[in-house]
């Protein structure tokens, strides 16, 4: 069995990119199952195919619940211990193993997608107000794009960028109760200081450390 966590073990593959067309087609590799359903809620311009869930015991953990597992070698156990048992169920089992499949084991799949669909994804997906999975593996991609294309690939960048003010509690595909949720990560000023979680759902140098890539920061940050 294998634990991973956050976007370490991600894998990105820019395997078609065409600015005649404006089209291009990526792969994503040892990502949870959670990142797959978040990405795919996307349904303009995009194509989700050969989604495939990895059949040995492979899971994808968040980097705090991956750090409370290194601080709390009790804890560890028991979270091991736990799989292992599942896995021992999902095995053996005469049905359906998707029945057993948490949303942390390990997936894959390839996506197909237009120019202007992969812009839009990326100003909602490249805020750090969204989860670790999702957004290392955006900034991930945008970083191959710009290997490829750098003008465009230097323009996708999160949507607060565009207006410098921190939309996260007011965007409206946001309900009020989930925009409190997490503080904001700080690249722009928020409207808010309230929120559940005293810090932002992702951070750009936990990102950076796990996907060695430099993420730019808004005037903001630099300010």
């Amino acid at each position: 069995m294998i634990i991973d966590y956050g976007v370490k073990p991600l894998k990105v593959t820019l395997n078609d990119y065409d600015s005649n067309s404006q089209t291009l087609a990526y792969s994503i590799e040892h990502t949870p199952i959670c990142c797959y359903d978040q990405h795919s809620r996307a349904r303009i311009g995009v194509k989700f195919i050969n989604y495939e869930v990895i059949d040995e015991p492979r899971y994808i953990v968040y980097t705090h619940v991956w750090n409370m597992m290194e601080e709390n070698p009790s804890f560890k156990k028991k979270v091991e211990k736990s799989l292992k048992k599942l896995e021992k169920v999902r095995q053996n089992t005469k049905g359906n193993k998707d029945n057993f499949n948490l949303m942390t084991r390990s997936c894959s799949y390839y996506v197909e997608q237009t120019f202007g669909s992969l812009r839009g994804q990326m100003a909602r997906r490249l805020k750090f107000c969204e989860e670790e999975f999702i957004v290392g593996l955006h900034w991930k991609l945008r970083n191959l794009i710009i290997q490829r294309d750098k003008t465009f690939g230097q323009s996708l960048l999160p949507g607060c960028d565009r207006i410098e003010s921190c939309d996260y509690s007011k965007a409206d595909y946001l309900s009020n109760m989930f925009g409190c949720l997490f503080a904001s990560c700080g690249r722009w000023p928020a409207g808010t200081e309230w929120a559940t979680f005293n810090e932002s759902c992702s951070t750009p140098e936990m990102l950076e450390e796990q996907l060695n890539i430099i993420i730019p920061r808004s005037a903001h940050d630099n300010a």
